[in-house]
Order: structure tokens, then sequence, then C-alpha cells
């Protein structure tokens, strides 16, 4: 349960990190000195231990990198070698400040997804309280117009069993609670491991709507990402390695890996993204034009702002549908609830006719 109520940093809390160490370095403050003053602001937060952590690293000779990549999976792999690489060529504040910018930019589109759902998400909860309110608080009542014993033709034997089925939850309200409960926690266990959102990324990229959602969003992540390690000096083959290894979209995932192999064998690099499924061949495009003049982190940043637009558009689109598709499911799951009432209501008025 440690990790369902963990206190390491957020990501939001990673990113302002950057922002601050890369304002304090690039305005001449030591980088000892700025760590401390970091963790001096950051007193009773999540990120404080770790910037005292890392700061005691500092002082025992250790580098920056190497300080940060001690702290668990506080850091991305990414990160840690984008600040190696840039300890070593004296680039520190420009390289966090790309860090930042990257980092900002993917955060304010996860943002942007997270709060158009929220909508939908109200209407559905909404919907499974007016549903769980009629199932165990109307129903019930029908007992006292139904006769005592069942009619022979089974009329009434679907409105039997919802009463049958409330009066078990109501009397077990507190061991349904604790299942409720467990089930939650189980789950939100279950969606931090890397596996599990590999395979709830790739299994949503098939559903209508979102899946196209899903996927674009996903490449403009992972073009950013390419993006800004390339334009801090990466080869393209580390870039593809770091970048496959910090994405959640097996099916990106693969791509990248089989890029990174072309790549390495003298192959042409494109060709798994034109075999890939829903990759639009722009990208196969962009990252050939990247090659043949020499500026793939220009071409990367492209197709990332493409992409990112593309997400903004997918998503308008797919509100457009969610939402009457999440009414006609309520009024379905409410409608068949009133339709059993009414036709048990049916099937006794039948006996006095």
């Amino acid at each position: 349960m440690a990790s369902l109520f963990s206190t390491a940093p957020t990501a939001d809390d990673i990113t302002l990190f950057t922002q601050e160490l890369s304002w304090m370095i690039g305005a001449g403050v030591p980088l000892g000195r700025a760590i401390d003053l970091l963790a001096g602001e950051a007193a009773q937060s999540r990120l404080q231990p770790v910037l005292l952590a890392i700061r005691a690293e500092l002082r025992a000779g250790a580098s920056l990198a190497d300080a940060m990549a001690r702290q668990g999976s506080v850091f991305p792999e990414a990160y840690l070698r984008l600040v190696a690489l840039a300890e070593g060529t004296g680039t520190l504040p420009m390289v966090l400040q790309r860090l930042h910018a990257g980092r900002a930019q993917a955060q304010a589109l996860q943002r942007k997804l997270g709060s158009a759902l929220v909508y939908p998400a109200f209407l559905l909860l909404v919907a499974l309280a007016a549903m769980a309110l009629i199932a165990l608080a109307v129903v019930p009542q029908m007992r006292a117009v139904l006769p005592p014993v069942p009619r022979a033709d089974g009329a009434d034997a679907a409105i039997r069993r919802l009463i049958d089925l409330s009066d078990w939850v109501t009397g077990h309200a507190t061991l349904v609670g604790l299942a409720v409960a467990a089930v939650l926690a189980a789950l939100a266990l279950l969606v931090r491991q890397t596996a599990v959102q590999r395979a709830i990324t790739n299994a949503a990229t098939y559903v209508p709507v979102l899946g196209p959602l899903i996927l674009t969003a996903r490449l403009a992540e992972m073009t950013r990402s390419l993006a800004m390690l390339t334009e801090a000096g990466l080869p393209l083959a580390e870039a593809l390695r770091l970048t496959r290894r910090s994405t959640v979209a097996g099916d990106l995932a693969r791509v990248l890996e089989a890029m990174e192999n072309a790549l390495r064998a003298g192959q042409d690099v494109t060709q798994p993204l034109r075999a890939a499924r829903g990759v639009p061949p722009l990208l196969a495009s962009l990252i050939r034009v990247g090659q043949e003049t020499g500026n793939m982190a220009r071409s990367l940043s492209q197709a990332a702002e493409v992409f990112e637009e593309k997400t903004r558009i997918a998503l308008d689109r797919a509100l457009v549908l969610l939402e009457p598709a999440i009414i006609l499911g309520i009024s379905v799951g409410v409608g068949s609830l009133i339709y059993t009432v009414i036709g048990a209501l049916m099937s006794v008025n039948d006996m006095f006719v």
C-alpha cells in the first residue's frame, strides 16, 4: 500500500524544480548553493527529502546526474542522460531550460486531456449514482405490490431477482463497501505498473473515437521527447533507446526498437514507421528530411507541433461524440431499470383484470 499513498515528488514538482534550477545556475549561483536554496523553499514538500539527498551526494563528490540517479525513479532515464551530457559540455543551464520546456509542453497537453474528460466522467458518475439509487431505494418498495407467490408464467421473475439482489447488497453493505474499496485500491496499484499501463494504452488505441486520440497524443509525446534529446546533441540511436524506455505505449515502443535496430544496421530508419499501424506517413517523411538536411532536431520539433495540434483537434472531435454516447448509455441503463419496474406493475395489474 505504500506505493498507493506515495510521497515521491510528482512530475509537476520535477518540472518546476528543473525550471528554478536552470534559472539559478544561469544567473551564476553555484550548483550546491542553488540546491540548498531550493531545498529551503521546498520545506514540508515531497521534493525536500530528494533535494537534501542530492545535496549530500554533491558534498561527497558525486556529479549532479549521479546524485539524481541515486534517488530511485524520481528522475527519468532520459532526464539523467541529458544532465550528464550537459555537465560534460558545460551547458547545464541551457539543457535544463530545454528539459523544462519539453516537460512543460507534454504536461500541458496531458492536463488538457484530463480536463476535457472531467465532464464525461462526471456524467458517468451521476449515472451510476442514479442507477444505484433506483436499485437500492426504489426497487425494494415493489415488494409491497407483488403477490406472495411468483407468477407461473415468470412475468415477475426479473423484478423479484432485482429485489433479492438489492436486499442482499443492503444487508451486506459493509462487506460490499470493503470489497469495492479493495478493488479500487488494487486497480490503483495495478495502473502504476508500466506493463499494465502499456496494456491499457494498447487496448485503448483500438476503441473507436478514443483510439485515434490516444495514439496521436502518444505520437506527440514521443516526437517531443526525441526532439529534445537530439537537440541536446544525443545521437538518434540513443534518443530512440531512451524514448522507447520511457514510453507507456507498447506498440510505439516496439516501433522505436525496430527503428533503433534499423539505424544500427544501416537500413532505412523510417521503414518501421511506414509499416506501423496508425502512424501517419508525415512522420516518416519529416524524419527522412531531417536525415537528408542534417537537422533532425528541427524536423522532430515540427512533427511534435503537428501531432500536438492534431491531438487538440482529435480531442474536440472525441468530446463531440463521447458526451452523447455517455448520455445514451445513461438512458439505456436507467430505462432498463424503469422498464423492469413498470413490467412488474403491469404483471400485478394483469392479475386483477
